[in-house]
């Protein structure tokens, strides 16, 4: 089963409420402790004062053997998930609309 980000921003958001623990939360909701864990993370990374998602899209990637991707954080304020494969102008796209916030 595969949720989205807003799936997982609701469950981070109850489960910091909750007062329980991420085990004891996941076992009630039946949700996987390694995946709420991994969005608890990654949103608190992304959720800096004064910067914003920027949605820019979504181009379809094979991984070419399995490999995964490389992840670059820019000035803490972005997360960048590179894939191999990834198409060099869909990169160009998201760094345009990132330069003039960093």
């Amino acid at each position: 089963m595969k949720h989205n980000r807003e799936f997982w921003a609701r469950h981070v958001k109850a489960w910091r409420a909750s007062g329980l623990t991420q085990a004891h939360y996941c076992r009630r909701h039946r949700l996987p402790k390694g995946t709420l864990g991994y969005w608890a993370s990654t949103l608190n990374r992304l959720n800096v004062p004064g910067s914003a998602l920027v949605e820019v899209g979504c181009a379809e990637v094979k991984p070419e053997g399995g490999r995964s991707p490389i992840e670059v954080i820019v000035e803490r304020h972005y997360l960048l998930r590179l894939w191999p494969g990834m198409e060099p102008d869909h990169l160009r796209d998201v760094l345009s609309v990132l330069e003039p916030h960093a």
